[in-house]
């Protein structure tokens, strides 16, 4: 493909001499100044175009006249200027778009560098966070009020218009099933780490699971036995399921 290219403006512009037509010559001419009256027309402009790419261009298109006037056979001079024209066009156009490639190779490698600095600042942010709430829950903090629940009433439901109350948790951790005071009785409570236990008091109570500094709520007496079994956001809403593929909510703790 390359041979064609680089070949067709010289076997053009030989059978064009060979043929040695006048009205040859005359297209040529009326080409030439074509040029000279566009080159008049855009020297008082000076965008980034003109400067770089069509002042270039017509000025060597000018020259290639000037170069070959001295020519006394008509056709060959024809036949040589059409190839130089061609030649000169196949210049530019490869320079054109090898200029243009590598500006959208820049901009493509720049977008995905800014991606990757967001990302990285995104992880860099996450990371100091995160050291910041382990430093936060190492001192005398209460797991509890992170989550939401201490002081909070729980309610169950998916939504505000099917939800029902069904009970609380006092600002002491303890947990009560009902809906009222008259009603309510207390089931279990949750220390300041996050660990829940169920009973009514410290004689018959038994942990059942806990939940951590995310949110997670894990069911079991210990780390080697318990399973995640939900979550609760920051918001106080309360999903059952193990992940975020199979979780759906199930109620929420709020005032």
């Amino acid at each position: 493909m390359e041979y064609y290219i680089l070949l067709s403006p010289f076997v053009i512009g030989t059978i064009l001499g060979l043929i040695n037509n006048p009205s040859i010559e005359n297209n040529v001419d009326k080409f030439q100044n074509l040029l000279s009256t566009r080159k008049e027309k855009i020297t008082p402009y000076s965008g980034k175009m003109n400067r770089f790419l069509i002042r270039p261009f017509l000025w060597f298109a000018l020259k290639i006249k000037e170069w070959t006037n001295d020519i006394a056979h008509p056709g060959f001079k024809s036949g040589l200027r059409v190839s130089l024209y061609l030649y000169l066009i196949e210049l530019f156009l490869y320079l054109f778009i090898t200029l243009t490639m590598l500006i959208i190779i820049l901009v493509v490698v720049g977008v995905i560098l800014w991606i990757l600095g967001k990302i990285l600042a995104s992880a860099s942010d996450t990371e100091t966070t995160y050291k910041y709430r382990k430093t936060f829950y190492k001192k005398d903090n209460d797991l509890t009020d992170h989550v939401g629940l201490r002081g909070n009433k729980i309610y169950s439901g998916t939504n505000w218009f099917n939800e029902e109350l069904k009970g609380r948790v006092d600002n002491d951790g303890n947990i009560y099933s009902g809906t009222n005071w008259l009603s309510e009785e207390k089931i279990g409570r949750i220390d300041k780490d996050g660990n829940i236990f169920q009973g009514t008091n410290y004689f018959n109570e038994s942990k059942v699971g806990r939940i951590d500094e995310d949110g997670n709520i894990h069911k079991g007496s210990n780390w080697f036995n318990e399973e995640k079994t939900g979550r609760i956001d920051d918001d106080g809403n309360v999903y059952k399921g193990n992940n975020w593929f199979n979780e759906e909510k199930e109620g929420r703790t709020g005032i």
